[in-house]
């Protein structure tokens, strides 16, 4: 009689989980009014949102004396300026730029 011994099942190689850090960021940006848009592309993953603001403001053009924020249009969440971009939107987000109101 033949013995049976279990083998082990062949495992299929899961692909790698996407390193957000590795690699830059690529998103669309509009100002509020829709009159301005464009493409960010290679936008470090570490910046924080409220420099990204400020400089998208700049290449739209907008007044520089304004406060800016960027706003998730998928979700309609304000990002946080402090926090790194690369950690509140991925790449393909659709994202608009609104004055900072100070409400109280």
């Amino acid at each position: 009689m033949k013995v049976l011994k279990p083998t082990p099942a062949k495992t299929v190689a899961e692909p790698a989980p996407v390193n957000r850090r590795g690699g830059m960021l690529q998103f669309e940006a509009r100002d509020v009014t829709g009159t301005h848009v464009l493409e960010a592309r290679n936008v470090q993953p570490a910046t924080p949102a409220g420099a990204v603001a400020s400089a998208l403001a700049s290449r739209m053009a907008l007044p520089a004396n304004v406060p800016w924020i960027i706003r998730d249009d998928s979700t309609g969440a304000v990002l946080e300026e402090e926090k790194p971009i690369g950690d509140q939107i991925e790449t393909g987000a659709k994202v608009v730029l609104s004055p900072k109101a100070h409400l109280g």
